[in-house]
């Protein structure tokens, strides 16, 4: 494996080759240490793949100040994909996970698509990460990573931020280049992984499983692995991969969970949560949402075999665990239906 350590326009850059000529280079914007994808690397180039990680502007080694999700207009992320594809001669691949998709749609906005996008368990926007879908403010509940990240954005641009759901839908349907977007049904972005795909308007491969924020057993690398064998002979993979708690593998697309109210107020905040009760009396949560209004869209679900007989929906004005405190007195939960639409 060969090694290089540098700056790309003023930015901390790592980049990991196989010692022969790689098949593709993966190219990946990250706020969490580029050094650290060291290990990572060594796999890739096992593979014949390169990786190219860079310090985000203002985290580790790169300099300046660290503004979470302002990366359009900075020109950061299109000089990197520049200076990759002034000296790669195979294909060049965009790999974002969590902010790092953030990081990568930003660079699409702003310059000519690269041969390829993977996006995994996408953190998209201040919006994003402080609200749910139907707008209810649900930051405490991902604080930790707020201050984790020692951010110095004023709180009152937080706040008053709000979803970018259509603006981004259109950015993605005007792309051509193959996507793999990988997502799983714990995961608080789960239902913006399956927007991207069912929006992106070049081949799209969604993978969704049960599986949370870390992605722990997604296998992550081997179906990075197998999108890029197809994609390198000119076959992308399309359509969806679903896995249920039981393991059994699925292509049909995850049915989008919402729920129904009956004469609710337009500013009338609701909490719900679907579960699945198990035969000892416990229950699992697989899906969450609040909203004002008389709709709340939970999120994709996958269920397993008979599971569909065990869901329930539990509803409050407060939302439980997360955090979204109403400041109105409970009261008569109203009359609604769950819906579960393909």
């Amino acid at each position: 494996m060969r090694s290089w350590h540098g700056a790309v326009a003023g930015l901390a850059t790592w980049t990991w080759l196989p010692n022969a000529s790689p098949r593709a280079v993966l190219v990946a914007r990250t706020p969490y240490g580029a050094a650290s994808h060291a290990a990572e690397a060594r796999g890739w180039t096992g593979h014949g793949i390169g990786l190219v990680v860079q310090d985000v502007r203002g985290r580790h080694a790169s300099p300046g100040a660290f503004h979470p999700y302002a990366e359009p207009g900075t020109g950061d992320g299109p000089a990197l994909l520049d200076w990759v594809r002034g000296w790669a001669e195979a294909p060049v691949v965009l790999l974002g996970t969590s902010y790092g998709a953030h990081a990568a749609l930003a660079t699409l906005a702003e310059t000519a698509a690269p041969d390829g996008v993977v996006l995994a368990v996408p953190a998209l926007g201040l919006g994003e990460t402080a609200r749910t879908r139907g707008g209810v403010l649900q930051l405490a509940s991902r604080l930790g990573w707020w201050l984790a990240q020692d951010v110095r954005r004023p709180w009152a641009d937080v706040l008053a931020a709000r979803r970018q759901d259509a603006e981004r839908a259109a950015l993605v349907a005007g792309l051509t280049c193959p996507l793999l977007a990988i997502g799983g049904t714990d995961d608080y972005f789960a239902h913006d992984t399956v927007d991207l795909w069912s929006a992106w308007g070049g081949p799209a491969r969604l993978v969704l499983g049960p599986w949370d924020h870390g992605l722990a057993g997604a296998r992550r690398a081997a179906r990075i692995l197998d999108w890029l064998d197809g994609l390198l002979a000119g076959r992308p993979a399309t359509g969806a991969l679903t896995l249920d708690r039981a393991g059994t593998t699925r292509t049909a697309a995850p049915a989008l969970a919402s729920v129904r109210l009956a004469e609710v107020a337009a500013d009338e905040q609701w909490c719900a949560s679907l579960v699945v009760r198990a035969p000892d009396g416990g229950a699992r949560e697989i899906a969450h949402g609040a909203a004002r209004g008389d709709r709340i869209t939970l999120g994709p679900v996958v269920l397993a075999d008979g599971e569909r007989p065990g869901l329930a929906l539990r509803l409050s004005p407060d939302d439980f665990p997360r955090y979204a405190r109403s400041h109105r007195r409970p009261g008569a939960v109203p009359d609604h239906h769950l819906e579960l639409t393909a």
